[in-house]
């Protein structure tokens, strides 16, 4: 992650593609579902937070969400494999008779 300081003082609100409030925002997002989520926060499983919330707000729009999140969360080939199981099995039972 690159840091970008933003020095308010000196009136800057804005630096490239990086908004003070945009900012504000997404801290009080990430601050509010981990302390509603969770009931204390580990440094250690830090990234792992902050992954799970962004695939949060990645899909919050989406209908579908869980098949959203599946999408997000799962490996597309491990899951045409887990599809296929029924067919695989259904096969080898095929040529045990």
């Amino acid at each position: 992650m690159e840091f970008h300081p933003i020095n308010v003082s000196k009136g800057e609100r804005v630096k490239g593609n990086y908004h003070i409030q945009h900012v504000n925002s997404t801290h009080n997002r990430i601050k509010k579902w981990i302390d509603n989520t969770f009931w204390g926060v580990s440094t250690k499983y830090l990234q792992q937070y902050l992954n799970w919330h962004r695939v949060k707000e990645s899909i919050k729009s989406r209908k579908d969400r869980t098949n959203a999140f599946v999408e997000k969360t799962i490996n597309i080939g491990a899951l045409e494999r887990f599809r296929q199981i029924q067919n695989q099995y259904e096969k080898l039972i095929a040529t045990q008779l």
